[in-house]
């Protein structure tokens, strides 16, 4: 193979993983994927897609190795092809987050509408989750919980969140935590208790970073 060929053969390759990646949809599913297994219908329930349109942007994803599917019955259930690529993941949205003024300003906004700029790092919830005066408190449906959770955690999922109010105490600290970055999920959390009267900040990330720092930690 000439060195013209092996390099147009190598981009192309290249252009097509990109490619699968340049579309909302898919970002959306990424994310959701990240949180752990579904099938094509718990892919359907997470997002505004149809079964249809959600089953064709699976079939690109599994075509281009990002992820990958085994059937049980009648279902067909999905989950990312390995962490590596979860890794790649996060980065490319960090780096996004970062470096494109838009996406740093559509962000912060969201943040400040919903009381959240005052959020907490990884390495600032390492410090306070020992803290018996802070509740950590996973707001992610809670089949997403069962799957696995920041260490101490509680599941209080959005949904249930006003009816439980009477149960917190305004003396601790809530850190509220959803999907990641771009899950609003922790902001309306935040908003809520805020404007009740509790004491509450969102964690800056969410599951899936935090679960990629825990197998940094035990690969060192």
């Amino acid at each position: 193979m000439k060195g013209r060929e092996f390099k147009d053969a190598m981009y192309d390759g290249l252009s097509k993983l990109m490619k699968a990646l340049a579309n909302p949809a898919r970002l959306e599913i990424i994310e959701m994927l990240s949180q752990g297994e579904k099938s094509v219908e718990g892919v359907v329930a997470a997002t505004n897609l149809t079964v249809a349109n959600a089953s064709q942007h699976l079939q690109v994803l599994k075509n281009n190795n990002i992820v990958k599917s085994r059937k049980e019955g009648h279902y067909v259930y999905y989950s990312l092809v390995n962490n590596e690529f979860l890794a790649l993941y996060q980065h490319i949205t960090k780096y996004a987050v970062s470096e494109i003024a838009e996406l740093e300003k559509t962000m912060n906004r969201q943040r400040e509408d919903n009381k959240a700029l005052n959020s907490v790092s990884l390495d600032e919830l390492e410090q306070m989750i020992h803290n018996k005066n802070v509740l950590l408190m996973d707001v992610r449906p809670s089949a997403e919980f069962e799957v696995d959770h920041i260490t101490g955690a509680v599941s209080i999922p959005m949904e249930e969140l006003l009816c439980c109010l009477k149960d917190f105490s305004k003396e601790q600290e809530i850190i509220a935590y959803c999907r990641g970055p771009f899950c609003v999920l922790a902001d309306e959390a935040v908003k809520v208790l805020s404007e009740n009267g509790f004491k509450v900040r969102r964690l800056d990330e969410g599951y899936p970073e935090w679960k990629m720092r825990q197998l940094e930690k035990h690969q060192q």
